[in-house]
């Protein structure tokens, strides 16, 4: 009876007595409504109706800017040819849609996305320290090397398009490849330094933003959490960097390019090793072009030098990589904690990838 007594005396203490106790209704439980925690195909159909919303809308607020400014109108803008797209007093309208295109396809879908899907928007797309600070140099590092490769490929690339294809198929490839040069010819037409700065800017810091952004900082990580493999992840991603760009002609060192960029991302735990590697790459080459030292219609047969040089600049890469994957501390498990269950290796063989 004393304890009968007791629990009864602490029951009237209560605010309110009894009766307020019984009023009480249980707290509903709250829904997590976060994309992460949806299935990553999901995700990815998501991310893929986001971006073709935004870009609907932000290309055609874009394009009527782009076309006032340079004294036009939308529909002259919008029903421009391919051999349009090298005429020098059409430079700024070309410079125009590439910022309209940084905003439109990569920039707002990656930050709205990461936005939906993660209470830590800017950590969830990459955009955080790398886990040492020393990979920052590696990835410079690792960029300048594969420099050479790419280049070598990009050679081996064209040699192989014009020896596989046949004269239909080559054709359609060189006209898809020439509408793409005149582009970046009249973006490229740089006089001075000025030109080449905001070529620079155009080219180099805004591509590499928005790209890895939207390639390694959101698809990648989608696409590895649908594969449950790192590399698959990496590389599916990579082919689909590549192909966007719609130049065949570089498939294959672009694609490498982004295989490069996707581990970079990967092993160093942040994404602005492969934004600073990017920037780097792009820059390079306009630095090249602007000072002769390289030309962009270049089509000669890679000789026994560039062949050398090529492959050792692969063996530097992939020595530089590797160090790369034994200093990370990035695991799977780490990625998508939600998921450690559902992975099929263990931690050591996470990180290697």
């Amino acid at each position: 009876m004393a304890k009968i007594d007791a629990v009864l005396l602490n029951f009237a203490q209560l605010p309110e007595g009894k009766d307020n106790l019984l009023k009480q209704k249980p707290e509903a439980p709250q829904m997590n409504t976060y994309l992460r925690n949806r299935p990553a195909w999901i995700q990815l159909i998501i991310f893929g109706g986001l971006t073709g919303g935004i870009m609907f809308v932000i290309s055609w607020l874009g394009i009527s800017l782009v076309a006032q400014a340079n004294g036009l109108s939308s529909m002259q803008v919008m029903s421009m040819h391919p051999e349009d797209y090298a005429k020098p007093e059409l430079a700024g309208v070309m410079r125009g849609l590439l910022i309209v295109q940084f905003f439109g396809i990569f920039l707002l879908p990656s930050l709205i996305f990461a936005y939906l899907s993660d209470p830590h928007p800017l950590a969830y797309a990459g955009l955080k320290a790398p886990d040492r600070k020393s990979f920052y140099l590696w990835g410079i590092l690792i960029i300048i090397a594969a420099f050479f490769m790419v280049e070598w490929l990009s050679l081996v690339n064209q040699d192989l398009v014009t020896r596989l294809l046949g004269k239909t198929a080559r054709q359609w490839v060189e006209k898809g490849e020439s509408e793409t040069d005149n582009t970046l010819k009249n973006i490229l037409q740089m006089k001075s330094v000025g030109d080449l700065l905001e070529s620079i800017l155009l080219v180099g810091l805004l591509a590499a933003i928005g790209e890895e952004l939207f390639f390694r900082g959101i698809l990648q990580k989608l696409l590895i959490q649908a594969c449950k493999s790192p590399w698959v992840g990496i590389v599916f991603t990579a082919a689909i960097f590549s192909a966007f760009h719609g130049q065949f002609m570089g498939f294959i060192p672009r694609m490498i390019l982004g295989i490069i960029l996707g581990a970079l991302y990967w092993y160093s735990g942040g994404i602005i090793p492969a934004m600073a590697g990017h920037f780097i790459y792009n820059s390079g080459q306009l630095i090249l072009v602007y000072f002769k030292v390289a030309d962009m219609d270049s089509k000669s047969v890679p000789g026994t030098m560039t062949w050398v040089v090529g492959i050792i600049s692969l063996i530097v890469v992939i020595f530089l990589l590797n160090h790369l994957r034994k200093n990370s501390i990035t695991t799977y498990a780490k990625v998508y904690p939600a998921l450690r269950e559902e992975t099929p290796f263990d931690e050591e063989e996470e990180k290697k990838g």
